[in-house]
């Protein structure tokens, strides 16, 4: 084949992957197809090795075929759900992308949010992490992922049925409406006796 031919039948192989999660937390609806889009021209453009991204923002508009000010906004709603980490270095926006997937226990119950940097030579890794945490519950060891946000459900037993959710109770403010509840409890179930 000569030269002009190899150039014709040249093929763009490179892909990447978007974790079904961000539309089942319904960030994909909350931040709408604009935001989506960004989101997929910024990824396209994510080095693999550092998964820094630092496309121009004129870039990101003619590819995206959004307008500027659409643009501008959707970054701020990409920001806003913690997809996108926006840092300036002199003149150029430097991007750094953050996967998010939410966890559920077995009854489709939201339990944490984990989240790490999209770095694609680490995604592997981090669904091992994911499934290593879901398997066992514990936090111990994870390198690259991030348990953001945990809640815990419990269910106390007696004659009348209690449960309420607690968010991560190593947090002070969290550990005491934990503790306050757990008291409030307490004193009903003994007024009740």
């Amino acid at each position: 084949m000569n030269k002009p031919q190899q150039e014709l039948f040249q093929a763009q192989t490179t892909w990447f992957h978007v974790f079904k999660a961000m539309i089942d937390s319904g960030d994909v609806a909350s931040m709408g197809p604009y935001a989506v889009t960004v989101y997929l021209v910024i990824k396209s453009y994510t080095n693999f090795s550092t998964g820094r991204s630092f496309p121009s923002l004129e870039t990101i508009v003619e590819k995206s075929g959004i307008s500027d000010k659409q643009v501008r906004r959707s970054l701020i709603a990409l920001e806003e759900h913690g997809y996108v980490l926006k840092e300036r270095h002199g003149r150029k926006n430097v991007y750094k992308l953050r996967e998010k997937v939410q966890m559920t226990d077995g009854e489709g119950r939201p339990t944490a949010v984990a989240t790490w940097d999209y770095l694609p030579t680490t995604i592997k890794a981090a669904q091992a992490e994911l499934r290593k945490f879901q398997l066992t519950g514990k936090e111990e060891g994870l390198q690259i992922v991030n348990i953001d946000h945990l809640t815990l459900n419990v269910q106390v037993a007696c004659d009348t049925p209690f449960q309420f959710n607690v968010g991560d109770i190593r947090d002070p403010e969290l550990r005491k409406a934990f503790e306050s509840a757990y008291a409030t409890h307490q004193k009903a179930k003994r007024s009740a006796s």
